[in-house]
């Protein structure tokens, strides 16, 4: 596998994983448990550093020559 099928293939997981979590932390809120406040928490700190990887990993493939 070549470097761009890599690093599209890590791309494309990392877009899931903001989903799930996203649909998850969703989930949580509507439920309104107190005891979930954390998790939704870190759902959030999730979602926001794994959008930051995925801004960076988009940045390397727009950079590979076509």
């Amino acid at each position: 596998m070549d470097e761009r099928a890599t690093l599209t293939q890590a791309r494309s997981l990392l877009i899931l994983l903001i989903a799930t979590c996203k649909q998850t932390q969703l989930a949580l809120e509507a439920a309104s448990n107190i005891l979930d406040t954390e998790l939704t928490r870190e759902l959030g700190a999730m979602i926001e550093r794994t959008e930051d990887e995925l801004a960076a990993l988009t940045k390397r493939i727009q950079a590979l020559p076509a």
